[in-house]
């Protein structure tokens, strides 16, 4: 058992290199198919039970350290203050471990089929696949770095989303990887060549469902990439000198709407009608501004994006829903205070979460404002299948300096935008900032830690997706078909020993 963790473990980690910026694809066929067979010659036992702990173990430890390397950049959040040093490897180590219980419910279904090869590579797809739904939608939930996220390698492999949404594609490609299992026994061919022929099926209807790019040319923003370090937006010495760097980056002719990043500017706006008579005083005429600011309300402030007009007037204001647990705000704060440890954390006054999911009217159409990383959850976008134009996302990615992070961030804005058919907007205070079109398509980008701006018309919609209108219902009807088939497996063996 000791060799079998090893294994699982060495997997979870390699499986890291599929994922931005690495892009390596080719290791799904290494590790999925090797972690099937690893299980096969280690899960044992006569009783669910058994099994069950088996794979606790073995897919465990695979996941722990899939997450443990994928999940590395966060700590680079922890070192802007000292006081949370000890938090930084309490998250470091802990986060994965949290993910994996999240994920103890999906074990169930292969402990009870765990009888013959293709029960076992089925009921692990299931498995694997449900994990990542229960990961990503469980408490707070953390949908990064689902394994599907691997096919950013191409453009057509990336349109299954239109389709599929992430955990449906993920049960695919699950399936997709283990044609090698079966390909060195005859009996087994045709099954091999129709595991096999996902992956080519995925690439043809991308390559026929994509389609170039159209621009409404009379719909015009710029975006904006002050590259402000963290440790700028803390020490906070020169506030009039990051708004002139703001405005001279924002200002060109004939735009519509300037967009700035998250918690952009160290001013409450709201408190400050001057400074927002000055900003709209040296903006282009006739310009709307998007901005990420803190709004204060009550005695609470909250994580917002202010729609402000040029007569410098606030005309939507959206307030983060889908706050950052530990980061944004401490859940089971009146327990966890009493801990002297979190006292620490839980001291600051933290933010409050805004009341509902709205879409904002702007200059280019109506947009789904998402703030930093809610751009990562699905079902989150559009809930209300609203008719959208486009999705906004403003974040602070300087918190993780030059990690992986932004660039998986990223990866997941890309493909939000093909799950919804419209073009995302991405506003990063450090990097990537980008404009993204429906089909997942990078058509301008600014690097990570560069300043600089993107002027352009607004990318066209498509029509409305299959996945923006059922959401994930097709998954688990796939999920719920798959189970029946391996019940009838299993049926089926006990009438032959009858």
């Amino acid at each position: 058992m000791l060799k079998a963790f090893l294994v699982s473990s060495f997997l979870g980690a390699v499986l890291v290199l599929s994922q931005a910026p690495w892009d390596n694809f080719l290791v799904i066929y290494l590790v999925l198919p090797a972690l099937l067979l690893n299980l096969e010659y280690s899960v044992k036992g006569n009783t669910i039970y058994q099994r069950f702990i088996c794979l606790f173990l073995l897919i465990g430890a695979f996941q722990y350290f899939y997450y443990f390397f994928g999940f590395w950049w966060i700590i680079s959040a922890f070192e802007y203050r000292e006081e949370l040093e000890g938090f930084k490897y309490i998250t470091l180590f802990g986060l994965p471990i949290l993910m994996i219980i999240f994920t103890i419910p999906s074990l169930i279904i292969p402990a009870i089929f765990w009888n013959n090869k293709i029960m076992r590579f089925l009921s692990l797809s299931i498995s694997l696949s449900f994990g990542e739904y229960l990961r990503g939608n469980i408490f707070s939930g953390f949908a990064w770095n689902n394994f599907s996220y691997s096919l950013a390698v191409d453009d057509n492999l990336m349109q299954i989303f239109s389709l599929t949404g992430p955990y449906l594609a993920t049960f695919l490609l699950i399936i997709h990887s283990q044609f090698l299992v079966f390909l060195y026994k005859r009996r087994n061919i045709l099954l091999s060549i129709s595991l096999f022929s996902i992956l080519p099926a995925i690439f043809i209807f991308g390559y026929f469902n994509i389609d170039k790019s159209e621009f409404i040319d009379e719909k015009r923003f710029v975006i904006v990439q002050p590259n402000i370090s963290q440790e700028q937006k803390i020490k906070n010495d020169d506030p009039l000198g990051t708004i002139s760097n703001f405005l001279e980056l924002s200002n060109h002719d004939k735009v519509d709407l300037v967009i700035w990043p998250e918690s952009a500017l160290p001013i409450l706006l709201e408190d400050n009608d001057k400074i927002k008579e000055y900003i709209f005083d040296n903006l282009p005429n006739n310009s709307y501004l998007l901005v990420g600011n803190i709004t204060r309300n009550n005695s609470s402030y909250r994580n917002s994006a202010l729609l402000i007009d040029s007569n410098s007037r606030t005309q939507d204001i959206y307030d983060k829903i889908h706050l950052v647990p530990f980061g944004e705000y401490m859940p089971f704060k009146n327990i966890l205070s009493r801990i002297p440890f979190f006292k620490i954390v839980t001291g600051d006054t933290g933010f409050e979460k805004g009341n509902n999911i709205q879409a904002i009217k702007t200059p280019i159409g109506v947009a789904r404002t998402v703030i930093c990383y809610e751009i990562i959850f699905p079902e989150e976008i559009n809930p209300n299948n609203n008719d959208i134009d486009a999705i906004i996302n403003l974040t602070n990615d300087a918190w993780f300096g030059n990690s992986s992070g932004p660039y998986q961030h990223l990866n997941s804005a890309r493909f939000r935008a093909i799950e919804q058919g419209v073009p995302v907007l991405r506003a990063a205070n450090t990097g990537i900032s980008a404009v993204i079109d429906p089909y997942g398509r990078v058509i301008r980008k600014i690097n990570l830690n560069k300043s600089g701006y993107i002027v352009s018309s607004l990318p066209n919609k498509t029509k409305k997706t299959l996945y923006s209108k059922v959401g994930d219902f097709l998954f688990f009807g796939v999920l719920m078909l798959s189970v029946l088939v391996l019940l009838l497996i299993k049926m089926n063996r006990k009438n032959e020993r009858i």
